[in-house]
């Protein structure tokens, strides 16, 4: 019997370890390319060029470290990184502010209240979401020309939002219809309003899911390359469709492609670290619930 046990415990060892090494396995895959990004724009032109190299002899990977690909794209006007950082700075959070904004007593009331047709519209928003926004770019182009809103800051947030509201409706109403909705009836009982029950009781506990909405629909802002590509010219342009400046005549010009992209990712970065803690809570929250 204690044979047949021990042998059970050494299978079920074995099989977590070999679950855990296909997790690293899968997380390298994943942060490979960024990894060769980064150290890439930190390398010469040649050196970035040496991939074989650099599988075959790892001690390669942090050799000849330079910055001349970050001071040229900082030292070049026509360029102008740190004003389209700007641009992408601006447009993606107040996108994501005013998507939080409007999100969340919409999500309130579909996950509080019953009216009619709620999950018709419910699904409404989710088929909004998915429409990819490059079938209609053109229809928005023209909009923005009729409207004189072409390459403007206010279009371009108001063209992510009717993609990230329904997405931030449907990611916070499981949050929502997670919490106790007595805890809310307590507070009232002791003579709360219904929006000062929502504000002391409910808000708080959805945090997790907020931050979590939150990092989400910034990163998608960040990066959206199409629409921004089509409804801004000079003055809104954002990061990722600086991308083309690097396509020339002469070749693509990786090592600086590889700065830019290397600072594109910072901000994303640093927001993702600031809240962290809870973005982890959202990910654990359902199976803590159950």
């Amino acid at each position: 019997m204690k044979a047949n046990l021990s042998g059970l415990r050494l299978l079920r060892t074995l099989i977590q370890r070999g679950w855990d090494a296909l997790t690293v396995a899968i997380v390298a895959a994943f942060l490979f390319p960024y990894a060769f990004m980064v150290l890439s724009a930190f390398k010469p032109r040649l050196e970035t060029f040496k991939f074989a190299n650099w599988i075959l002899k790892p001690s390669l990977w942090f050799t000849k470290l330079q910055l001349d690909n970050f001071e040229q794209i900082l030292d070049r006007f026509d360029l102008n990184i740190l004003f389209y950082m700007k641009n992408s700075l601006i447009i993606a959070v107040a996108s994501t502010l005013l998507t939080m904004i409007i999100a969340i007593p919409a999500t309130y009331s579909f996950a509080r209240f019953d009216f009619r047709r709620k999950e018709a519209i419910a699904y409404g928003f989710l088929f909004l979401q998915m429409v990819p926004g490059i079938s209609i770019v053109f229809a928005l182009y023209f909009i923005a020309q009729q409207l004189k809103l072409h390459d403007t800051h206010a279009f371009l947030i108001f063209v992510y939002l009717l993609w990230n509201i329904p997405y931030a409706i449907w990611m916070l109403r499981g949050f929502v219809s997670a919490i106790p909705q007595d805890l809310e009836e307590a507070a009232m009982v002791d003579g709360a309003s219904r929006f000062t029950a929502f504000r002391l009781v409910t808000l708080p506990l959805m945090v997790g899911g907020l931050a979590a909405t939150s990092i989400l629909i910034f990163i998608g802002v960040w990066n959206e390359f199409s629409l921004a590509f089509f409804l801004t010219s000079l003055n809104s342009r954002t990061l990722p469709t600086s991308i083309a400046f690097f396509q020339t005549h002469s070749g693509i010009k990786w090592g600086t492609m590889f700065a830019t992209a290397t600072l594109g990712t910072l901000p994303v970065v640093i927001f993702a670290l600031i809240v962290r803690r809870y973005f982890v809570s959202a990910l654990t929250f359902g199976a803590v619930k159950g």
